[in-house]
């Protein structure tokens, strides 16, 4: 089932349910810190505000309460997230 990851700053889209959702802000070329894409490094980390993620893989970073890593984690219901620095959206 598809999902709206809203970001706060305005930025709302609908997930597709086969990415994760470091794939799924890519997609809509929102810009966003990552460096392994495993969980590992936790460069990716976002603050949940409302909703509820899937780990598919459990987190090997230190990931705070209130936070996720949207690397290793599904949407699972609509979701509301902080992007540390605010959401910004890549320019081609």
């Amino acid at each position: 089932m598809a999902n709206i990851v809203k970001i706060l700053d305005g930025f709302s889209f609908i997930s597709r349910s086969d990415l994760n959702l470091l794939e799924a802000l890519e997609s809509q070329k929102v810009d966003i810190e990552y460096q392994c894409r495993e969980g590992f490094c936790g460069s990716c980390q976002v603050e949940l505000v409302a909703g509820e993620v899937e780990y598919f893989a459990e987190p090997v970073a230190f990931v705070p309460d209130g936070k996720i890593l949207p690397c290793c984690c599904h949407a699972k219901s609509d979701l509301t997230i902080e992007i540390p620095g605010g959401c910004h959206i890549k320019k081609e």
